[in-house]
């Protein structure tokens, strides 16, 4: 029988994405995808990703709650709740949050990045000095305002 991976999105913590206000929290570890639930509070961004990564991964957003300014391949625009997009491979992709509450998606990868579980990417933060906030401070996370 195949491990099966059952995640509660409220038991997970949450991994800053760089040094912008981006956290995201990991679900899904597959073979041929990854998925995680982003956060961006408002006036948090993820500027749009850097050649390798917009040459590395295809993936796919579905909004959850709130709303997000989309820079897509030097396009913006603006996208809502229960509303999808797919960045093919070799687009640059970024997010920016000019709301008043926290937005927050799902975000699938494939090819998967090199990371096999929470606790992997929970060391990997730590050696290099990364912030993670407990599932606790995450949670909080989505009932902000601005």
């Amino acid at each position: 029988m195949k491990e099966k991976q059952l995640v509660q999105l409220k038991t997970v913590p949450g991994f800053q994405h760089a040094e912008d206000n981006y956290w995201y929290r990991p679900l899904v570890f597959g073979k041929d995808l990854f998925m995680y639930v982003a956060h961006v509070p408002p006036g948090g961004d993820m500027p749009p990703n850097g050649h390798a990564e917009k040459e590395e991964f295809e993936t796919c957003l579905f909004m959850l709650e709130g709303e997000l300014e989309i820079s897509y391949d030097g396009d913006k625009f603006t996208i809502g709740p229960e509303t999808a997009l797919h960045v093919p491979l070799g687009t640059a992709f970024g997010v920016k949050n000019e709301g008043n509450v926290t937005a927050s998606y799902v975000l699938t990868f494939s090819p998967p990045p090199e990371i096999e579980s929470v606790e992997a990417l929970r060391t990997r933060y730590a050696e290099r000095n990364r912030t993670v906030k407990t599932a606790e401070e995450t949670n909080a996370l989505r009932a902000l305002k601005a």
